[in-house]
């Protein structure tokens, strides 16, 4: 080839790679609104129809049992499967009905199928959008990749929070919902978007069988990094619900904004400092980043066990952006680690995401418990100890998992 020719190439590759990128950008701020009318306002929503906390926290269970057991077979079943956008499209379509189902009535019956439905869909999704990210740029520049993810993804569910806020404070908690189903249209889409040359990246599932399951299951970074996320959930994913149940007691209607509006903060964190835990994970290493995230998450339950008050409330937010940051950018930059050309990516982040299942579940239903019977603080307390496993599990335990790391 002439340098004109090689010159021609090169920025027709650099177009390419960056309509790509453009795309993936746009996947995941649409992705992320759709999700943002799953979890807090879920908890407004039933309180406001008179269900008690254990019984909210029953049917988020429900949910996370539900997400649990779909993890596993949903990323050994990507990783099978050619095409990564077709998975994304039908996960955001159970998505859209999930979102119909809870709009249509706050019955048991309802609710527990919308749960479900909602976790099978993101089983799929989380990961299907993972590995499109690794196919479209590789495992080399993955760390700033995912950390642009978060970026997007922080974005479009702090303006989708925003909006269902004030849609559920201005017309019912049932229009939440609604908006959630309609934001999935354009979430489909967008995928439309993603021009179809990837790189060879694309096709890793085809080489899976050549490393046995055994291995993988096997790994030590996988097992510990596995019980980092069981931790992780167990100590947050009840911590924002029992807030949100909380004030919506006290406060009425007014604590759909103020929770739209702690939503918003940590997400805020998350676009503005994924990039950065996204570069710093290949110059530090990831083990060093997971301590300093996961630290967040034992101050920040021992501050609401002292007040749920809005003051205190929302800059508290902020330390649920610093571990949610380090954990969304870092699982899926660990789990192509412990991966490598394997084509067993999705397995791992289905292993991951099945560990943070069960916690997730635990969490929900042993803080509603405990809150129900012996008051939030305690409850707060419980989720407290579980984070500070989570600091200690990363501190004592995890392996660097990074290629090169610097530490």
């Amino acid at each position: 080839m002439t340098p004109r020719e090689v010159a021609s190439a090169h920025q027709f590759s650099a177009h390419g790679a960056a309509a790509r990128g453009r795309a993936l950008d746009l996947i995941n701020f649409l992705q992320a609104a759709v999700q943002s009318g799953f979890g807090p306002f879920i908890s407004v929503y039933l309180t406001a129809a008179h269900w008690t906390q254990k019984d909210i926290g029953f049917a988020l269970s429900v949910g996370t049992i539900a997400l649990m057991a779909s993890q596993v077979p949903a990323g050994a079943m990507i990783d099978a499967m050619r095409s990564r956008r077709f998975a994304l499209a039908l996960a955001t379509i159970g998505l859209l009905l999930g979102a119909l189902l809870m709009a249509l009535a706050p019955t048991l019956p309802m609710v527990l199928a919308s749960q479900i439905l909602h976790s099978f869909a993101t089983s799929m999704s989380v990961p299907a959008i993972a590995a499109l990210s690794l196919a479209v740029v590789g495992r080399r520049e993955i760390g700033e990749r995912m950390g642009r993810n978060a970026r997007w993804g922080s974005i479009g569910n702090a303006l989708a929070a925003a909006a269902m806020g004030w849609i559920g404070y201005s017309l019912s908690y049932r229009a939440v919902f609604v908006l959630a189903a309609v934001l999935a249209l354009p979430a489909i889409a967008a995928l439309g978007l993603l021009p179809p040359a990837t790189p060879r990246h694309e096709h890793h599932a085809h080489r899976a069988r050549r490393l046995p399951l055994g291995a993988l299951f096997r790994h030590r970074g996988l097992i510990v990094y596995a019980a980092c996320a069981l931790f992780f959930q167990l100590s947050n994913a009840a911590m924002l619900p029992i807030v949100a149940a909380e004030m919506t007691e006290r406060d009425g209607t007014r604590a759909t904004l103020i929770i739209a509006i702690a939503i918003v903060v940590p997400q805020i964190v998350v676009a503005l400092f994924s990039p950065l835990i996204g570069r710093l994970a290949g110059v530090t290493g990831r083990r060093i980043l997971l301590i300093g995230g996961f630290l967040a998450l034992p101050l920040r339950a021992l501050a609401f066990s002292l007040t749920a008050a809005p003051a205190l409330v929302l800059p508290l937010q902020v330390l649920d952006g610093v571990a949610g940051t380090v954990f969304g950018v870092l699982t899926p930059i660990i789990a192509a680690d412990i991966s490598g050309d394997s084509g067993r990516f999705n397995l791992a982040m289905g292993i991951i995401g099945l560990a943070g299942g069960i916690g997730a579940a635990i969490s929900t239903t042993m803080a509603g418990t405990m809150a129900d019977r012996w008051g939030t603080t305690y409850a707060f307390f419980g989720l407290a100890a579980a984070g500070l496993a989570a600091t200690l599990t990363a501190a004592l335990a995890m392996p660097e998992t990074s290629p090169k790391p610097n530490t």
